[in-house]
């Protein structure tokens, strides 16, 4: 093989070996995003939202009854305002502006002392569109309580608990 021919040779390898880089890197570019395009899909449906849920007077009331027929302090807690007054007759528990971080555990343990037989509406009424209130029976293994309620809608728009008064009945 002449010099010519070699230089031929080996210029046309280099422009084929320089091609199939720029296809194979074209290649994992086009991996990587389909990777990423598919997990940031997956993401949209697994990612929780900071907000609560936004619950009208009928939904909020449904998850209510829910969390105190299955003695359900995470999902009570869900649909307590940021600050609420807890009152728990018994406990000798009595907050007037408490954080609904800091109620979880205070009704975690109370459902823990008094596990759950059933939950029932006496009464439920509204004082206008942005709020409600509730009577309810609580009956567990221990006591029996009358369970009062103001929900009241938020600047969102929200309907959340801003009290919650068990009174040993």
């Amino acid at each position: 093989m002449s010099c010519r021919h070699w230089h031929s040779f080996c210029n046309c390898n280099i422009i084929r070996l320089g091609t199939n880089i720029k296809q194979n890197m074209h290649i994992r570019i086009m991996k990587n995003l389909i990777g990423l395009i598919f997990i940031a899909f997956l993401s949209g449906f697994t990612m929780k939202s900071s907000e609560p849920k936004k619950l009208g007077l009928n939904e909020i009331s449904k998850v209510i009854s829910q969390s105190f027929k299955g003695g359900n302090s995470d999902l009570l807690s869900s649909c307590l305002d940021k600050e609420i007054e807890l009152i728990i007759d018994g406990d000798k528990i009595e907050f007037q502006n408490l954080p609904a971080a800091q109620a979880k555990p205070i009704l975690n343990s109370f459902f823990k002392k008094n596990p759950p037989l059933s939950f029932s509406y006496v009464y439920q009424g509204a004082n206008s569109s942005a709020l409600k209130y509730c009577i309810g029976n609580y009956r567990s293994k221990n006591s029996d309580y009358l369970v009062y309620m103001l929900i009241k809608k938020d600047k969102n728009d929200r309907f959340l608990v801003n009290t919650l008064q068990l009174k040993k009945d």
